[in-house]
């Protein structure tokens, strides 16, 4: 279980410090936290003492009034179900992670209890337990990092039946109703891909795509939309390209090295390969150790590992997406709701692709750590 008093970590690693709340500004002027209240929205019934005791603890701490915080935010408490594949540091959702924690840490004067119910995003099974487990937690609201889409619908549909607002990350699901989606344009990221193979390989040059190996029988969301716009390119383009599909097992290493040297083996003609998630330097790291060096290698996201792979130019480019900002902002937006209940006007925000190489990679600083 998590909080929203938890410290998080921004995007250069560094512990951000814990914003003083109204509770905190009570406290050293000897006052409530309702007097406090009036007098951060001026409303009077107030004494002379009491105001120039909170004006000055104001001063000393440097407080800056919150426009989301009331009275009313301050006495009601709300739960917050982050339903996500696990996180880990310096991973793609581990990012998200810190985006939804540093949201949560700017709003801490209001009553937020914060909950996990992280899954593996590479079993369906694992999915379709975490979701099952939502609704027996009583959320407010949920935030979802959504990888299939049955189950997605499924959770999606009940959570419409209990009024029970839901916002994405990562993705856009059809069939369902969420108060907003924070997201790449998929389809556009698998052009994106399609178009940085056709300038860096040769034109008489094959080129394979690689998914990840899932337990159950439904293939990723957004790898599904990548693969349909890396197609639609080539298929618009004019330009004739041998593409292969293949896939990684990110559980196995042994299995994965085995399959893509034998791949490679059998399509002596491919010499560019995209990988339609953030696990490219799985492939980079196996052509490194066999000596395979002509290899154009495309994947997703400033991992620690895909920054390494791209330093060294194992890896030839990877696509940005700002996780920490889908989380954060996804945070906002399903706090919004709740306090006021206000639909959002545009439901879909689709975040910046940033085209990262080896020689603008130290501009992304910001966004990574290693």
């Amino acid at each position: 279980m998590s909080n929203n008093h938890i410290k998080p970590e921004n995007s250069t690693g560094k512990s951000m410090a814990k914003q003083v709340k109204i509770k905190d500004i009570a406290e050293m002027a000897g006052v409530s936290a309702g007097t406090v209240d009036r007098i951060l929205h001026n409303r009077g019934n107030v004494s002379a003492a009491s105001r120039e005791a909170v004006e000055k603890a104001l001063s000393e701490t440097g407080y800056r009034y919150n426009i989301h915080t009331s009275a009313v935010s301050l006495k009601k408490g709300y739960k917050l179900v982050i339903a996500i594949p696990t996180a880990v540091k310096g991973e793609y959702w581990g990012t998200v992670q810190n985006g939804i924690e540093h949201a949560l840490e700017e709003y801490s004067d209001i009553t937020i209890e914060c909950e996990y119910a992280f899954y593996n995003q590479f079993d369906i099974y694992s999915c379709r337990n975490s979701f099952d487990s939502i609704m027996e937690r009583k959320p407010s609201a949920v935030i979802i990092g959504a990888t299939f889409v049955s189950e997605t619908v499924l959770l999606c549909t009940k959570l419409d039946k209990y009024g029970i607002p839901y916002a994405f990350v990562d993705a856009v699901i059809e069939g369902t109703d969420p108060v907003v989606t924070y997201s790449s344009d998929q389809n556009a990221c698998g052009k994106t891909v399609g178009r940085l193979l056709d300038l860096f390989t040769p034109e008489n040059a094959g080129i394979a795509v690689f998914g990840s190996r899932r337990i159950g029988n439904e293939r990723a969301n957004n790898s599904m939309v990548r693969m349909s716009g890396l197609m639609e390119y080539f298929s618009t383009c004019g330009k004739k390209r041998e593409i292969k599909e293949s896939k990684i097992s990110v559980a196995d290493p042994d299995e994965s090295e085995k399959d893509i040297i034998r791949f490679l083996g059998e399509n002596p003609e491919v010499k560019g390969i995209a990988v339609l998630n953030s696990r490219g330097y799985i492939i980079a790291d196996i052509l490194s150790g066999h000596g395979i060096q002509d290899m154009n290698i495309i994947s997703f996201d400033l991992t620690v590992n895909n920054v390494r792979c791209v330093r060294s130019g194992s890896i030839s480019a990877v696509i940005c997406q700002r996780p920490e900002q889908q989380g954060f902002h996804a945070v906002k937006a399903i706090i919004r709701t709740l306090l006021y209940n206000i639909k959002e006007k545009n439901v879909h925000h689709f975040m910046p692709m940033d085209i990262i190489i080896k020689e603008n990679l130290n501009q992304y600083r910001e966004i990574y750590s290693e």
